[in-house]
Parts: structure tokens; C-alpha cells; sequence
């Protein structure tokens, strides 16, 4: 697997956090390229029960913030923590990316290693798994299910990153031959992210309609009861193929509850064992209220993506007009109490994936941004458009201070427009209806998400962003594991998006898990997935 140097900081950017909360908002390394994961000073008790020995049986209730709107892999977010830790409870994972290192580590797979030129890859599964219908967990399951991420029809959310995949060979039942249509020396981040839920072949065919509430997997859980917009209840999968001393947990149970200070309080009060969250000021208040936090840096962060293949945003003046327009300092005081961390950049500050000093998006400049809108306006192209925003606390105050500094310049016109988490989904990236909207990007690596979301013939490019050059760089990154290779590419990446500005990053990213004293067992990936067969309670 693939390593990095360790990182060189960087200068902090002005108006980083303040001193009081400068030990939770730590300065994150892009994980996969030797970023580590960090306990940040939450009490010595409730920080212990994350790592201390979990005791067999009993339950936990984690706290989700939206339910799902499916649970096979190609509906569901696989590589979005919102879903993830459901999906690896019922399927499990072939691959996980480990914390501290960001590497693939192996769970139902074996290895997964390539040719010397990382175009042919050799995929190893553990022996004696099998689907809770009984049928085999082999390299055909394997097989049929990367086929269908790449079926058109299928519509599948991560299709971008299978697509690279020209063909899949079954060797042997347990040994599957995967040939790219480039090389790329780091596939196994890719199938670690994205490609490492597994449904039954069998199951789905059988019932294609129906699977996407009744899914079969070969996870440590399978669902129990499943009330919309409600409650998950998974039980102990008794064919597990860890054996019977896996899970750990008798049954667990995924709460939805959208309301992020009830989540809080819940925990707080013993009404909730655990959350996964992409809010700094939620990762503070638990802190304060002394839960366990436990914390991985993540790529990208909270943004706006415009959609480049419609008006406005398909010039991209009227782009940089909105990133001139705005201050990521300031929506870090207003928006997040200074609990944040200001980003100018899909990698964070101090990311060994990009050379130090590499400059981010254009700096707040109000002036310079109302010349750009007074020349689009004197082309008869006005600034209009509405900003779309996921249903939640902190997205609707981030939002209504981008509306109000907006709509303060002449020649610009901008409306909201909230939607519950999964409509919103399905609107920017499936059916791309939208024109610019709030999004929350948490990948440990370029490798694949990045890559799906930026490479202009990807289908999972739901910018619409096209620039050879990105392309180019994308590509580069690809084909190596060598960590000054990557970060020149990467660079080159960079100051591309800088120059296009398809996306404006405002707070860089890291996922947090807070957790009551009950806890024990956590491991949260760099893609904030909980490794499920080993969550439970405290001895």
C-alpha cells in the first residue's frame, strides 16, 4: 500500500481559530496522503470508552441525521458518511480506508494488489463468506455488482468510480482479474471508497424493486425493522462470517433526528449513544458537555458547487463574482462561532497533497466582485439564481448569510431554496437540477471521489466542470503512488480550480464521532464509516 512523507505545515491563513478552541479545530492533513486521526482533548473517561475493549452483546443507538432513501449500494451515498455506516453494517466491506494511514486495509477481502504498470489488478476474497440468503460471497457477487455501477440503467451514485474499470475477469471463485482503461496506482483507495459494498447478486436480481428496502448482504447486521424517517433496528447477523464472537453488539439502531442540538442533548442525557458529524460546532459542544470526540481530517469541506452546464454559473465570471463576493472568515465567525476552520481550498492547509504556498481561491474582494456583475449585466446577463440548501440548523445559517452579502451588491439577485437531505440528493446528483448549492464533500482522498467529481467525462461529474488541464493533472495523480508525483500533480490541480473556481470551499473538512460513556470499540475511517463488527458498549 501506499504511504506519504510526513506533512510540512503551513503558514495558517488569517483569521484562523481562536486561541480558546484552537486544541478541538486541528489542522488536518489530507488523509491517504498521511494524514492521521485525532482524539482532540475530550475527557480522559469518555475518550477511553472509544478505545477500550468492547463487551459482547447488548445494544447502541446512533443518531442519524437523515434516513436513507435506499440501502443498496447503487442508490445509497457509499462514500458520504450519511450512509456509509448503515451500508457496512448490512454488506461489510471489501476494503476500508484505514485512519491514520489512509491506506486500504483488507476486511471481507483478502488483497488486492496490481501489475507493475497498475493497469491489471488481482482481487483476493476471504474464503467461506456468504450472503444471508446463503448464496456465495465470491469473485461473481464481485464481479456482477462493479458491472452494474457501470450500467447506464442502474444510475448508480458512484458510477464515476467504476467507470474506469474496463473489464472484470472470474479467475476463481474467490480471485477476480480487473483490468483498467489506464493505469492507476492507487485502485485500492478507489474500491476502499467506493466500490466496497457488495449486495447479494441473487437477492437483487429476484427481487429488483423490493431489495431497496429488503437488502441482503453479508454484514455482522441485518435489518429487523426499518420505520421511515424514524428508526433503523439491525440485529446481529447470526451467519456472520467473522463468526459468532462477531458482531459484538446484539443490535443497534440508527435514530433519525435532524435537529442537531436534541442529537446533542439526547447523548448528552444518556438518550443516544453516538454521532458521526461533519459540524465543527457540534464537535465543540460536545467537547464542552463533556462527551468523547473522536475526529479524521477530510478533502474538501463545506463548499458551493455551481452547475457549470446551465445559466449562470456556465460563464465562469458570474462564479467568480460569487467567490469574490463572500469571505470564508467571516462565515467561520457568523455561521460557526470561530469554531471552524476557514478554507480556501479543496485540501486543507497543511495537505502533503499539494506544495506548500500553493495559492487557494481568490481572495474576498467586494469591489472586484461588482465589476464582474457590472459587466455581465451590461451583456444583459444580470446575476439571478437560486441557492440551494440541504435541510439543517447549521446549512440554513451558513445560507442566510450568503444570501445577505449577495443580495447587498447591484446587478445580483439570489434566492434559497431548502430540501430535505434526500430530495436534496437526488437533485444535485442525479437529476443535477439546481443552479448552485451548498455542498459537503468528506473523502480521505482524490482517489476516486475527487477524481469522479471533477473529470469532465465522469458520470458522476454533477458540476459539469470541464478543463483539460484539471484532466491532465487528475490523470497524472493517477497513475502514481509516489508521494512527490501525486503532490506535483495535485498542485497543478489547484491552481486549476483556483483559476475556474467550479466549486468555493469556505471551511475545510473533518468528520467527527461524539459519543456517551457507554461506547467502546470505535473506529471511524477516513471516509467517516464505523467499522460495525467491532462497536459496542463498554466492559
Amino acid at each position: 500500500m501506499h504511504h506519504a512523507p510526513t506533512p510540512r505545515r503551513r503558514k495558517r491563513r488569517a483569521g484562523a481559530l481562536a486561541a480558546g478552541v484552537a486544541a478541538l479545530a486541528l489542522v488536518a492533513t489530507a488523509c491517504g496522503g498521511g494524514g492521521s486521526s485525532k482524539n482532540s482533548g475530550s475527557p480522559a473517561g469518555a475518550e477511553a470508552a472509544a478505545t477500550a475493549a468492547a463487551k459482547p452483546g447488548g445494544s447502541l443507538e446512533i443518531i442519524a441525521v437523515t434516513d436513507m432513501a435506499k440501502i443498496d449500494p447503487f442508490g445509497a451515498i457509499s462514500n458520504y458518511y450519511v450512509d456509509s455506516s448503515r451500508l457496512n453494517a448490512i454488506y461489510d466491506s471489501l476494503f476500508y480506508s484505514e485512519p491514520k494511514t489512509g491506506k486500504a486495509i483488507p476486511q471481507t477481502g483478502e488483497s488486492l494488489t496490481a501489475d507493475p504498470t497498475g493497469t491489471v489488478w488481482t482481487l483476493k476474497i476471504k474464503p467461506n463468506i456468504k450472503f444471508t440468503d446463503g448464496t456465495p460471497y465470491d469473485a461473481a457477487a464481485v464481479k456482477w455488482t462493479w458491472d452494474e455501477h457501470k450500467n447506464p440503467e442502474r444510475r448508480s451514485l458512484v458510477a464515476g468510480a467504476a467507470a474506469p474499470i474496463a473489464s472484470t475477469e472470474v479467475v476463481d471463485p474467490l480471485t477476480l482479474k480487473v483490468t483498467l482503461k489506464a493505469p492507476n496506482a492507487n485502485f485500492d483507495r478507489v474500491v476502499a471508497s467506493s466500490l466496497a459494498f457488495i449486495p447479494s447478486p441473487t437477492a437483487l436480481q429476484k427481487d429488483p424493486q423490493g431489495f431497496a428496502a429488503h437488502p441482503v448482504g453479508a454484514g455482522p447486521f441485518t435489518i429487523s425493522e426499518w420505520v421511515r424517517d424514524s428508526h433503523m433496528t439491525l440485529a446481529k447477523n447470526p451467519t456472520y462470517w467473522q463468526g459468532p464472537s462477531k458482531p459484538l453488539l446484539d443490535k443497534v439502531t440508527f435514530r433519525v433526528l435532524s435537529d442537531s442540538e436534541q442529537a446533542l442533548n439526547g447523548i448528552a442525557a444518556g438518550r443516544g449513544d453516538l454521532k458521526v458529524t461533519v459540524s465543527s460546532t457540534d464537535a465543540a459542544k460536545a467537547k464542552d458537555r463533556g462527551l468523547g470526540i473522536t475526529q479524521v481530517p477530510v478533502i474538501v469541506g463545506e463548499a458551493i458547487v455551481f452547475n457549470a452546464s446551465r445559466p449562470p454559473f456556465d460563464d465562469p465570471r458570474a462564479r467568480k463574482a460569487v467567490a469574490l463576493a463572500l469571505d470564508p472568515n467571516d462565515i467561520n465567525k457568523i455561521a460557526f462561532t470561530n469554531q471552524g476552520v476557514p478554507g480556501t481550498s479543496i485540501f486543507p492547509s497543511d495537505s502533503p497533497l499539494v506544495a506548500p504556498g500553493t495559492p487557494g481561491m481568490p481572495a474576498a474582494n467586494r469591489a472586484e466582485a461588482q465589476r464582474l456583475l457590472d459587466e455581465l449585466a451590461a451583456e444583459g446577463k444580470p446575476l439571478s439564481f437560486t441557492y440551494l440548501l440541504p435541510q439543517n440548523n447549521q446549512a440554513g445559517k451558513t445560507g442566510e448569510y450568503i444570501l445577505t452579502q449577495l443580495n447587498t451588491l447591484k446587478n445580483i439577485s439570489v434566492k434559497t431554496e431548502t430540501q430535505a437531505i434526500v430530495t436534496y440528493t437526488n437533485t444535485v446528483r442525479v437529476q443535477r437540477n439546481f443552479q448552485a448549492a451548498m455542498h459537503n464533500w468528506t473523502v480521505s482522498d482524490v482517489e476516486p471521489t475527487v477524481y469522479s467529481y471533477l473529470y469532465s467525462s465522469s458520470p458522476s461529474n454533477f458540476l459539469s466542470y470541464k478543463n483539460p488541464q484539471a484532466d491532465a493533472a487528475l490523470d497524472q495523480g493517477r497513475k502514481t503512488s509516489d508521494p512527490a508525483q501525486r503532490q506535483a500533480a495535485y498542485t497543478e490541480l489547484a491552481k486549476q480550480l483556483a483559476q475556474d473556481v467550479p466549486l468555493w470551499p469556505y471551511q475545510e473538512g473533518r468528520i467527527t464521532a461524539y459519543f456517551g460513556k457507554n461506547t467502546a470499540g470505535l473506529l471511524l475511517s477516513n471516509d467517516g464509516v464505523l467499522i460495525m463488527d467491532r462497536l459496542g458498549r463498554r466492559g
